[in-house]
């Protein structure tokens, strides 16, 4: 839920997202669920029964990073869970509904990075953050690759600096696969260990698992790796 990266394709995209979080945090790897009638998949935190990263089988996915744009001070509780609230938004049509309609008042600040994708068809690709105060939403360039870092874990200036990276990334591997961007998401880049793409910072934080979500021409493949008890999942919907 704290580095995400978006690459498109000739004929989908990549969304790929790295869950930095305490090694404590239990976590039950993706698997379908059915919310209110709508059929996802997701990992799931076990802790408040959210996720960070989910797809729907109405050709829509969305990601979730924690905070919005600085990092802020964290309250003794907050009213509803965040990972709760990216499983909310899948019951709307749009994220400007859902944005519209959605009550954030006691949530923690955070990010929604959505996409709504069917074959031949982008309806939607958008940014949703919540600052603990107000509601900020706009629409996204499906054509550019894009990175987002969590700002309640990297300030402004480590933020420029994976932005930079995956630029560079980008710019070397022209010919973007599903195993190229993984290896961008799970390889040490030269920054300070507890700012890296992979990450291990103090109290137990570190890079937990990576997700990755491959749309192409229509189908959906869902791999999540996770990295603290070595083992790999791969789930088609």
């Amino acid at each position: 839920m704290c580095t995400v990266t978006y690459i498109p394709t000739l004929d989908g995209f990549y969304f790929t997202s790295s869950r930095d979080e305490k090694a404590s945090r239990a976590t039950i790897p993706p698997m379908k669920h059915r919310i209110d009638g709508i059929d996802l998949i997701y990992p799931k935190d076990e802790i408040a029964g959210g996720t960070w990263i989910a797809a729907g089988y109405n050709g829509r996915t969305a990601c979730l990073l924690n905070g919005a744009f600085h990092n802020h001070v964290k309250q003794k509780s907050y009213r509803r869970s965040r990972g709760l609230i990216l499983l909310e938004s899948f019951k709307h049509k749009s994220m400007y509904e859902f944005s519209n309609v959605v009550n954030l008042n006691g949530v923690e600040p955070f990010t929604i990075i959505s996409l709504i994708h069917l074959p031949g068809i982008t309806s939607e690709f958008t940014e949703f953050r919540w600052d603990g105060t107000s509601k900020h939403l706009r629409q996204l360039d499906i054509r550019k690759s894009q990175i987002w870092s969590s700002a309640t874990l990297y300030n402004s200036k480590i933020q420029l600096q994976r932005t930079a990276l995956f630029e560079d990334w980008i710019k070397k591997f022209k010919d973007v696969n599903g195993r190229n961007i993984l290896a961008f998401h799970s390889t040490k880049h030269g920054l300070n260990v507890s700012h890296d793409i992979i990450m291990k910072g103090e109290d137990d934080l570190m890079t937990l698992s990576i997700s990755q979500l491959h749309f192409n021409n229509g189908n959906v493949v869902f791999k999540y790796y996770d990295i603290l008890n070595d083992k790999a999942y791969v789930t088609g919907l």
